[in-house]
C-alpha cells in the first residue's frame, strides 16, 4: 500500500474518532460543543467559579476553570466548600470516569478537610494506585480551585507519580529498540516489562476511553507523554512500513498473550474457514461498537475492554476472568483476543487499511 493510501486511512480513522468524541463527550480539543445556560441569558461561560455566602463562607466550582486537568475519560469537576476559613468538604460532580476507578480516587476528597486554602496548597498528595488519572485530576483541580480562591498566581500542582517516568522509559524502549535489535531474548524481556510496568504497575495502555479523552480534552504533560509515545507507535509507525508496532511490541495484553504462547508447544489448528469467520466477527463487532459511539448509545462498552484487568483492584471480576481466559487460550491459539476481538486493535488495523 502506498504512503498516500496509508495517510488517507489514518485521516479517516481520526475523523471517525473525532465524531465519537463529539457525540460521547460533547467536547473536542478542549472546546465544549454544548452551550451552558446561566440565569437570564445563554452563554458559553460556566457558572460562577466562586459563590460567596452571606456568612463569609464560600463554594468553589472548578468546572470550566482553565488550567485544570481531566481524568481518564474527561473533566472531573469539583465543588470545594470553605467554612470559617477552612475546607469543610470537597464533592465530586458528575463525570464520565469509570465508577469503579473513580470510587478509589474519591478517597482523596477528604484529604484536605480542616485545612486552610494556603495549607492545602502546600500539601503533597499522592495519586491512588490503580486510579492514577482520576486521582491526579482530583489533586490538580483542588489546587487550581484553591489557587483561584486565593487570587494567587499559584499553578495547579503537578502530582504526576514518578513511576510515570519509568513507564515512559519502558515505552520508549519498546518504540525504538525493536527497530534495531532483532533478538528473541531482548524481545521477551521487553514483553515482561510491558506486562509488569505498563500493565500491572502503571496501568498505561491505549484503549478507546483514553483516545477519546485526549481528543476531547487534549494532552496534559508530563503525564500524557507515555500515551503520546504509544499513539505514535500505533498510528505513525505504520506510515513508514512498521505495521502493528504498538500491538506487537508495547501493548501489555498483547505482550501477556505472546509470553503465554511460549508455555505450550502445541498449537490448536483452526481451519481457514473458521479463521475467516472469526475475522469477520471482529470486523462486525468493531463496526457495531463504533456505531454505538456515534449514536451515543451504550457507550459504557469502552470501560469493558480487557486492558482494565491489569488494574485488578478496580476491575470487575468478570473482566479479570475474561482476560485470564484469553491469556490462557493464547498458550494454544496465537493472540486470540488481539486477532478476533480487540476493538482498539481493530481501530489500528483500520488506520493501516488492513481490515
Amino acid at each position: 500500500m502506498t504512503i498516500k493510501g496509508r495517510i488517507l486511512s489514518l485521516i479517516l480513522v481520526i475523523l471517525m474518532m473525532m465524531a465519537a468524541a463529539i457525540t460521547v463527550n460533547k467536547t473536542l480539543f478542549g472546546k465544549s460543543l454544548e452551550r451552558i445556560e446561566t440565569a437570564g441569558n445563554n452563554s458559553e461561560e460556566p457558572a460562577d467559579t466562586i459563590i460567596l455566602q452571606s456568612t463569609g463562607n464560600a463554594v468553589i466550582h472548578t468546572e470550566g476553570m482553565k488550567g485544570t486537568i481531566a481524568g481518564y475519560a474527561g473533566p472531573v469537576p469539583l465543588d470545594i466548600y470553605i467554612e470559617d476559613g477552612k475546607i469543610s468538604e470537597i464533592k465530586a460532580l458528575p463525570n464520565a470516569e469509570t465508577p469503579s476507578f473513580f470510587s478509589r480516587a474519591a478517597e482523596l476528597l477528604s484529604k484536605w478537610n480542616g485545612k486552610t486554602p494556603a495549607e492545602a496548597l502546600e500539601m503533597k498528595v499522592d495519586a491512588v494506585s490503580g486510579a492514577t488519572y482520576s486521582s491526579t485530576a482530583i489533586i490538580s483541580n483542588v489546587n487550581a480551585g484553591l489557587a483561584h480562591y486565593q487570587n494567587t498566581n499559584a499553578k495547579p500542582g503537578n502530582n504526576t507519580p514518578w513511576k510515570i517516568w519509568i513507564a515512559l522509559a519502558v515505552t520508549l524502549a519498546a518504540c525504538i529498540l525493536p527497530l534495531f535489535v532483532k533478538n528473541k531474548v531482548y524481545h521477551n524481556v521487553q514483553l515482561i516489562a510491558n506486562v509488569i510496568v505498563l500493565g500491572f504497575w502503571c496501568g498505561q495502555f491505549l484503549d478507546y476511553s483514553l483516545m477519546l479523552k485526549y481528543l476531547s480534552g487534549g494532552f496534559t504533560l508530563p503525564a500524557g507523554l507515555v500515551a503520546i509515545a504509544m499513539l505514535i507507535a500505533a498510528f505513525i509507525y505504520p506510515l513508514f512500513g512498521k505495521p502493528q508496532h504498538y500491538c506487537t511490541h508495547i501493548c501489555p495484553l498483547g505482550s501477556a498473550q505472546q509470553l503465554m504462547a511460549h508455555i505450550c508447544g502445541y498449537k490448536l489448528h483452526i481451519s481457514a474457514k473458521v479463521l475467516h469467520g472469526l475475522d469477520w466477527f471482529r470486523k462486525i463487532l468493531w463496526a457495531v461498537l463504533m456505531l454505538l459511539l456515534w449514536a451515543d448509545c451504550l457507550t459504557g462498552w469502552m470501560d469493558l475492554e480487557l486492558f482494565q484487568a491489569f488494574q485488578f483492584e478496580s476491575a470487575s471480576w468478570w473482566i479479570i476472568g475474561a482476560a485470564i481466559l484469553f491469556v490462557v487460550l493464547s498458550a494454544i491459539i496465537t493472540r486470540p483476543y488481539c486477532r478476533f476481538v480487540c476493538p482498539t486493535g481493530s481501530l489500528f488495523k483500520r488506520s493501516e487499511n488492513i481490515g
